[in-house]
């Protein structure tokens, strides 16, 4: 159950988020090192991209730091949100580097280079665990923003175990074009399922109800509880894809007990995780 945690979850997503940009930092360096060294069109290509991962981890780490302050004057709902557009900005930068990685490796189909195959194949293995690492670290995280980073970590995994097998293969095989589709192929990956976290991450900005909560479940269960003749008012939608909120209007029967249909409600809601509930009743 989440309700009550507060902001237990931005909290933990920040931590995360930190452990992560260190791990790519990092791994930029061993990146250009090794595309310099091996000239591999993925590797090279990588250090653009593995770039992009230490700005839109950074800036997800930032953005889930201030989606951890309550509310004020001007936020009265807090800044959860900060997170959901975290995720929204990573997901749109990846995409975009994505498109730019599979525009260089289109050109080197064409015109293919022959790699240092052994160099490739540690530098694999060196971005394997970190990126293992981090994919470790992210797992299991609750927010939007932890979600759209992790897409991209197991990404770049299935990215690195392509480039260990066309490495090796490499190794005793001169086929070249196998670097620049390595590329294509887990840069297209990365786009479908980065867009599909950005439409998760937009709809809750759109103030769409969330994607666990069934409508007709919910108010056919307040319509159950005695004493409520219908509904008059219904408003439910999502903080940050985790917590939400729901604002009713309900027409009763005179002489029911408000205070017991209220709480009969809120504890429907606190199943659902939905954290503010305002009731008004006609």
């Amino acid at each position: 159950m989440r309700v009550g945690s507060h902001n237990h979850y931005h909290k933990k997503a920040s931590g995360n988020l930190l452990y992560v940009f260190i791990l790519n930092i990092l791994l930029n360096v061993v990146v250009i090192i090794g595309g310099l060294i091996t000239n591999s069109v993925a590797i090279l290509a990588d250090c653009l991209h593995d770039l992009s991962d230490t700005i839109s981890v950074g800036l997800a780490w930032v953005l889930e730091r201030i989606s951890q302050k309550g509310s004020d004057n001007k936020y009265t709902y807090g800044y959860k949100r900060f997170s959901l557009l975290g995720a929204v900005i990573t997901s749109v930068f990846v995409v975009v580097i994505s498109v730019i990685v599979i525009y260089e490796s289109l050109s080197r189909l064409f015109a293919p280079v022959s790699p240092n195959a052994e160099g490739m194949v540690l530098v694999a293995i060196l971005g394997l665990i970190f990126k293992g690492i981090s994919a470790f670290i992210l797992h299991g995280g609750e927010t939007f923003n932890e979600k759209a980073i992790l897409y991209h970590v197991l990404g770049d995994i299935f990215k690195w175990i392509g480039l260990l097998v066309v490495s090796v293969v490499l190794i005793f095989v001169d086929l070249p074009i196998l670097d620049p589709l390595v590329s294509i192929v887990i840069s297209l990956w990365l786009i479908y399922n980065l867009g599909k976290t950005l439409i998760h991450s937009l709809t809750p900005l759109l103030q769409r109800v969330p994607f666990d909560i069934n409508v007709d479940e919910l108010k056919n269960e307040i319509l159950s509880i005695k004493g409520v003749k219908s509904i008059e008012g219904f408003h439910l939608w999502s903080l940050d894809g985790i917590e939400s909120v729901l604002t009713l209007k309900l027409d009763i029967n005179n002489g029911s007990d408000e205070e017991l249909i209220k709480n009969k409600i809120k504890e429907m809601c606190i199943e659902k995780e939905i954290i503010d509930i305002t009731i008004e009743f006609i």
